[in-house]
Parts: C-alpha cells; sequence; structure tokens
C-alpha cells in the first residue's frame, strides 16, 4: 500500500562503522562507503566529521561520487566556519543544522563549505523510548530522506537531486 515500508522503492543499507566504539577511524568510514557504494546505493549519508583531511578518503568520495552516488555528510556541531571531513569536499553535499526561524542552530558549523541548512532536531525512538536528539548529524540524515524522495518519487539522478536541494536548502 502506498505510504507502507512494502509500497515504498526506498530502501535503507546501514553500514555500522563505530561497532561499540565511541569514534572510527577514516579506514572504517571507508570500509563503510565502499559496500555501500558497491550494493548500489545511490545515497551515502554520513552522519559523522572530523577536522582531518584524509586524502585516501576523498579518493574514495570522488571514486563513488563520480560513478553517480550522491555523499551527504554533517557540517558538524561547533559553532565555527572550520571545515569539517568529508563535509567539506567538494564531490559532498555539506549539511548544517537550523533552528525553527530557519538559521544556522547556534551550535552547527557554518562556512564556505557549508552547502545546505536543515532542520537540526528529531525525535528517536529506541527500546520504547523516545529521546530528543539535535545535531548537524540528523540534518544530514533529514537531507538524505529527502534526497531520497527526489531520486524514487521524481525519478531525478543522485546528482539533478543534488542540485536541487542546493538550491531549494540553500
Amino acid at each position: 500500500t502506498p505510504g507502507s515500508a512494502e509500497g515504498t522503492v526506498v530502501r535503507i543499507l546501514p553500514i555500522d562503522v563505530y561497532g561499540n566504539n565511541e569514534t572510527t577511524t577514516t579506514f572504517d568510514v571507508a570500509r563503510g562507503i565502499y559496500p555501500a557504494a558497491a550494493a548500489g546505493a545511490s545515497i551515502i549519508n554520513l552522519s559523522l566529521g572530523s577536522d582531518s583531511n584524509s586524502s585516501f578518503l576523498y579518493r574514495l568520495i570522488q571514486e563513488v561520487s563520480n560513478q553517480g552516488v550522491l555523499v551527504i555528510a554533517a557540517a558538524g556541531n561547533q559553532p565555527v566556519a572550520t571545515p569539517v571531513y568529508p563535509a567539506a569536499y567538494p564531490e559532498v553535499l555539506a549539511v548544517t543544522a537550523g533552528d525553527r526561524q530557519g538559521r544556522i542552530a547556534p551550535y552547527a558549523n557554518h562556512g564556505d563549505f557549508v552547502d545546505v541548512i536543515a532542520p537540526g532536531t528529531a525525535v528517536v525512538q529506541f527500546e520504547s523510548r523516545a529521546y530528543l536528539g539535535t545535531g548537524t548529524s540528523y540534518a544530514s540524515a533529514y537531507v538524505s530522506g529527502v534526497a531520497a524522495g527526489l531520486v524514487t518519487g521524481s525519478g531525478q539522478t543522485a546528482t539533478e537531486a543534488a542540485a536541487t536541494l542546493r538550491d531549494r536548502l540553500g
């Protein structure tokens, strides 16, 4: 039926790059991107970031982007304009968080590398409890969902969806 999980063409492929750790490595992030692209993902959400620029990760993101995959990443949760990676790579759609008035949230990164702004607050259900979360990771996930809707609902390519998002949410 329309709107049900069985009726949608959007599929989510969760890949855990953290395991039981609070942090992850560039190599583990790459180990997540590669199988997602190999499995046919048209959109890859990276609700994570670091101030470290990695040529290894950048080359992989360039490769999957050249294959038509849209990579979306969180811009960071420090109110600075310093680039956060992988969001700061030109091939990545960098997402910051907005407040209720549509302004950049007081905790969210800003700067020339940021492409779009989206809601940075979400209620997450886990083990029959509701949790309120904030951050650019939530905004990145939101934009990834909108991108998936553009790709499946309007037939846009991932590249066209990125352009639409930059135009409407930028």
